[in-house]
């Protein structure tokens, strides 16, 4: 399970795992502990924080700790100091929240010109809030007709098989499908069992960046056939060189390309990329169709919500910290979900690209689900905000489970991912 993990922390960002892992190792720690084990209060609940700092691990006594809080993603609304007793404590209160949602409580010490934080994200009722966007009265029609017009796009599948990336337990081959219109492409990267027999199948979706892509999966050592895909439309066996021009040229602000029309948002042909994926999963032999699976963090997460929304032939789904969901909290004042959309509200053409918003926010694709799912995320992530994925999350009447690493920012812990793949396994049958 540890490749796994490893796999998992490349794919849903190295620097922000890496920044997240390297502050518990500061030379000082701020911490913030609020009264509550779990972070979670009812509204107008006040909080109770215990606040310390630890300098090679032994706590700073007589030791001014700033703290600020204020509403998830938004700006704080008070700051105000305390300073540590001969016990190296200090103690402050911050009062509860007037509706369902998170509060961010931020703690920091400056020590010799250097400036040492951390973040809490406290929870009131979080399984009651509730999203601000809505679901456009002809949301299904559009999708239905998109993927209709799609699917009469003859696919025109090519493998080629990669003898470096093979080896006595599974096959690896760089693939192409055509999708959406003539001309357009889904690549990605195949890894099959060589066991027997129909198996399994998990649809892996990427999070944000223009990258690569290489074989064999982990997750085929799991028992999985599994499809690992881009959502540009360009082949992922490049240069690093190729992907890092085109993220800062070409595809520099993918998120916002289009948003002006809903039939021109660059989404649009990356999500139906992925129905196109699932699809070409089910011609093969060796792929059982009753036992597919979208699988994907923050982008990936979202597009496994949305997949497995869309296609009749996703069973199952596990997706964590998804992006894109409730767009449109920063317009109501709260906080949303990645890439941030709508903050200024001098936007140009700003209710034209809401109402776009709509047909693509991660909410009404997950008020759609009917197959089980298997969720993780934490309360301090600060690029999925936890006030935007509840929303999606208490949406959700099909089978669901949830669960949360607290103090995890844009990253998960080994057992929420091993419970993920021990989930759905379960849900497969596999053991």
């Amino acid at each position: 399970m540890k490749r796994i993990y490893c796999l998992m922390l490349l794919a849903t960002g190295i620097l922000m795992t890496a920044l997240a892992q390297s502050s518990s190792h500061q030379y000082v720690t701020v911490v913030a502990e609020p009264d509550h084990a779990d972070w979670t209060y009812h509204t107008g609940e006040t909080v109770h924080f215990t606040a310390y700092a630890i300098k090679e691990n032994v706590r700073m006594t007589d030791t001014e700790i700033t703290y600020s809080y204020g509403p998830d993603k938004l700006d704080a609304v008070e700051t105000h100091t305390v300073k540590t007793g001969k016990d190296g404590f200090a103690h402050f209160t911050v009062p509860g929240a007037k509706q369902p949602g998170f509060t961010s409580v931020r703690v920091k010490v400056t020590l010799d010109g250097r400036t040492y934080s951390s973040m809490t994200n406290i929870a009131f009722d979080p399984y009651s809030i509730q999203p601000t966007t809505t679901m456009p009265s002809d949301f299904e029609q559009f999708w239905s007709d998109a993927m209709k017009k799609a699917s009469l796009v003859p696919m025109k599948p090519t493998l080629r098989y990669c003898q470096e990336e093979s080896n006595d337990r599974v096959d690896v081959y760089y693939l192409r499908v055509q999708s959406y219109k003539e001309g357009n492409y889904v690549y990605g990267v195949l890894t099959v069992p060589k066991t027997p027999g129909k198996k399994p199948t998990i649809l892996r979706l990427p999070g944000a960046a223009v990258r690569s892509f290489k074989g064999p999966h982990e997750l085929a050592y799991e028992g999985f056939v599994v499809l690992e895909i881009g959502v540009h439309g360009i082949p992922v066996d490049q240069s690093e060189e190729i992907y890092r021009q085109l993220e800062e040229g070409a595809l520099a602000g993918y998120t916002t390309m289009g948003i002006d029309n809903r039939d021109t948002y660059y989404y649009k042909r990356s999500i139906l990329g992925c129905v196109r994926a699932v699809d070409y999963l089910c011609t093969r032999d060796d792929v059982d169709t009753t036992r597919i699976a979208t699988y994907g963090g923050s982008q990936g997460g979202m597009l496994s919500i949305m997949t497995a929304a869309l296609s009749p032939h996703v069973s199952a789904l596990f997706s964590y910290f998804p992006a894109f969901c409730d767009l449109t909290g920063y317009y109501y004042g709260r906080g949303a979900g990645w890439p941030h959309l709508f903050r200024n509200p001098n936007e140009p053409n700003l209710q034209a690209r809401i109402e776009v918003s709509r047909y693509y926010d991660t909410v009404n694709f997950a008020r759609l689900l009917r197959v089980p799912g298997f969720y993780a995320w934490g309360f301090n992530d600060p690029a999925c905000c936890p006030t935007s994925t509840f929303s999606a999350y208490n949406v959700i009447t099909a089978p669901k489970q949830l669960q949360v690493g607290r103090d995890t920012g844009h990253w998960l812990y080994p057992w929420q991912v091993d419970n993920a793949i021990k989930w759905l396994k379960n849900q497969f049958h596999m053991e």
